[in-house]
């Protein structure tokens, strides 16, 4: 534009078919982009096949981090349960944060067959016994996002399209998912769970997800998960921690 604008002022101007070249080159461009725009959303899988895609990929990844926070509603009134921070490769999973609602931090070392959690008091690491596992596999399932993205009836899998938004600084389609879950712990007390998924159109990787589920005993107490997901396949390092 400002080489245009020195033209002008310098007494050069464009003839009227340079004008009309000009209007026909960005015109043949943004045909040529709508057109690849076009055929990228009809060629999309249908909803519920493009959200099973999505989930295979995103759980099957080498690697990847994510970022979650969950949040009770009751009556109208939200509390934050956790704020979490997490990462996997195929060697184990590292997640820590904060579980505001205890007022306690939380950092736990799943490596193999071998759980390590920092210790609240003297913040060293401590090896979880076997008589202690269940504990803390159900801390880990309970605050671990992408264990809410294990379906158990896929044929019952309800998924509609929603339209394209950007998640994650990524053009993405988002799909409105209900489907029941296979993570027992959650479903002790929540069920009805409704997601909302954004899957980059580029990779097929979920960058960005929300779920919703009502307590069994009550309509009105709500949990609200919000996880965004990044670093697919990257070069993620999981040690175990250092006493």
């Amino acid at each position: 534009m400002r080489g245009l604008a020195s033209l002008a002022r310098s007494g050069f101007s464009l003839g009227p078919k340079w004008w009309k070249l000009l209007a026909g080159c960005l015109l043949a461009a943004f045909l040529a982009w709508g057109s690849i725009y076009i055929y990228g959303e009809l060629t999309a899988p249908p909803p519920k096949e493009a959200v099973l895609q999505g989930l295979a990929k995103t759980l099957n990844a080498r690697s990847c981090r994510y970022r979650a926070v969950a949040v009770r509603v009751l009556e109208g009134k939200e509390s934050v349960i956790s704020e979490i921070n997490g990462e996997k490769n195929l060697r184990g999973v590292h997640l820590w944060g904060t579980l505001p609602i205890i007022k306690a931090e939380v950092e736990v070392y799943h490596l193999g067959d071998v759980l390590y959690r920092r210790d609240s008091l003297t913040k060293g690491w401590v090896s979880v016994p076997g008589k202690d596992r269940a504990a803390v596999e159900r801390l880990i399932a309970e605050i671990n996002p992408l264990g809410a993205f294990h379906f158990a009836e896929q044929d019952n899998i309800d998924a509609r399209y929603a339209g394209l938004e950007k998640a994650g600084g990524k053009i993405c389609r988002l799909y409105e998912v209900m489907a029941r879950g296979t993570n027992k712990y959650m479903e002790l007390y929540w069920e009805d769970f409704n997601y909302r998924v954004w899957i980059d159109r580029q990779d097929g990787f979920i960058r960005r997800a929300e779920i919703v589920a009502e307590h069994r005993d009550n309509s009105r107490h709500l949990l609200k998960i919000e996880v965004e997901l990044k670093d697919f396949n990257e070069p993620v390092e999981i040690m175990e921690p250092q006493a």
